[in-house]
């Protein structure tokens, strides 16, 4: 399928937003309107001018179709090659650079890197330590503690959640 570079032109102003679809353009003209119609679009500029101008201002259309192998660069260019055009002349929406997923390559070097973050600093004693606070314990674990709560209509508590559940609890109350 061939992949699309759009521009949703505003016809009152000049301005236009620049993005890519692999679907038809009328699907993503929807999926925009939906967007601008509940006022939850990124693009801010964009949002007040659909709420300025009304929806009829507006008008989506093709202006570049790259062939299906192209590659995810090479619709990043072209996009930007069309974001750079209208930008030169004050008339681009698009706030980001970036309208798409990361290339692969990007993800691999920020997934590689992702342990240098303050707070991702996962050492192996702490992925042990993790490791044996979840051993022997099935998934949905704390689900099933839950729901035994309510069955025997206890209301689940910050304390007994903090002295490690249910089990603590008796065994501090000389409960076993």
């Amino acid at each position: 399928m061939a992949v699309k570079i759009y521009a949703l032109i505003c016809q009152s102003n000049g301005k236009a937003y620049i993005g890519s679809t692999k679907a038809k353009l009328p699907k993503r003209m929807r999926e925009h309107r939906c967007l601008l119609n509940q006022g939850k679009h990124a693009a801010s500029a964009l949002q007040a001018d659909w709420q300025k101008f009304g929806p009829d201002q507006f008008r989506l259309v093709s202006v570049e179709t790259l062939p299906d192998a192209a590659t995810l660069s090479d619709r990043r260019e072209a996009e930007l090659r069309w974001m750079d055009h209208f930008a030169k002349d004050g008339l681009l929406y698009n706030e980001h650079r970036v309208s798409m997923r990361p290339t692969d390559d990007a993800i691999r070097k920020g997934v590689a890197n992702a342990h240098l973050e303050p707070g991702n600093r996962w050492t192996p004693e702490e992925n042990e330590r993790r490791r044996l606070a979840k051993f022997g314990k099935p998934k949905g674990h704390g689900a099933k503690i839950s729901a035994t709560k309510k069955r025997l209509g206890q209301k689940p508590s910050l304390d007994t959640a903090r002295a490690g559940g249910i089990a603590a609890t008796d065994k501090r109350y000389g409960r076993t």
